[in-house]
């Protein structure tokens, strides 16, 4: 995740990427430790606009997803949708969506789904914190809680909604805020990922056993800007550790060598590196794919 995001990255300084690129550094923990209690395509999983990692998460097709993000041929919705519009329901990645908290209202409608059509799935919507002061994060709680839908609501905590603070722009706790609708919620550290995988089984259980609402706030830490390639001036000087660093330590603590480690790495960024080469030389279609569906000859 961490290596297909930061050779994206190299891609769109040289101009490959339509639009600006949102990376998710720093929440890989997260994800991956959800994820892994999920069984796709039957649960669903629904993201913000810096999903890439979470895609490759789900299972998505690395070539299609780079493809898709480049505007290319051969992309998820054949180029259309870009970097922060990512559809592979098949996958159990139902969407990605670039309207800050709009996300959560299209996990409920599968939750809602998978409870109707009595599949045994869930769904889950993963969100910033910032997404968490949108009225529509507000109304899909409460729907969630009033119609009992299997939805697990997961907040990426990283203490900042674009450029702005949640020290003086969020009032409150996201948990305290939770807990009044009644939903069974826990806070947990995004870098720790042996209690993160402990957490998302006990909720996730939670949800498929009593299929009621569940909520997770996991602090974590923002490597890189708001987008890539974003100043930030709106940051002090203030360092952060990496949460792959601290789960290598606990990789290591346990038995891991540092050389195997080094090779797991190494491998991942030439996979990424073989991959976003080969998007990057695919028929670019950021500027024909909406001329083609507006004149009527499909894509």
């Amino acid at each position: 995740m961490r290596a297909f995001e930061e050779r994206i990255a190299k891609a769109s300084d040289a101009g490959h990427v339509p639009g600006l690129v949102h990376l998710a550094s720093g929440a890989e923990l997260v994800e991956l430790a959800i994820i892994h209690q999920l069984t796709g395509p039957i649960d669903q999983v629904s993201g913000s606009h810096r999903s890439h990692g979470l895609a490759i998460a789900c299972g998505v097709d690395p070539l299609a997803l780079a493809r898709e993000i480049l505007g290319r041929a051969g992309g998820l919705s054949n180029g259309l949708g870009g970097t922060q519009h990512l559809l592979a329901p098949e996958d159990g990645f139902l969407t990605s969506n670039g309207i800050v908290g709009g996300q959560v209202p299209l996990a409920a409608g599968a939750a809602l789904s998978a409870k109707t059509l009595k599949t045994g799935g869930i769904a889950v919507a993963f969100m910033g914190d910032g997404a968490v002061n949108q009225g529509a994060v507000f109304e899909t709680i409460n729907l969630a809680v009033s119609l009992q839908l299997p939805l697990l609501f997961v907040v990426e905590n990283n203490g900042l909604g674009q450029s702005t603070g949640a020290s003086y722009a969020t009032a409150g706790s996201l948990i305290g805020r939770t807990r009044s609708f009644g939903i069974a919620a826990e806070q947990v550290d995004g870098s720790d990922m042996p209690l993160l995988l402990r957490t998302a089984d006990r909720l996730i259980g939670w949800v498929r056993k009593t299929c009621s609402p569940a909520f997770i706030e996991a602090k974590v830490p923002r490597i890189s800007g708001h987008y890539h390639g974003d100043g930030q001036g709106y940051r002090g000087a203030e360092k952060v550790k990496d949460p792959l660093d601290s789960f290598r330590e606990i990789l290591i603590k346990t038995g891991s060598e540092e050389e195997e480690l080094k090779e797991l790495e190494l491998g991942a960024r030439l996979r990424a590196e073989d991959v976003v080469g080969k998007a990057e030389r695919s028929k670019d279609k950021s500027d024909t794919a909406l001329k083609a569906w507006q004149q009527g000859g499909g894509f």
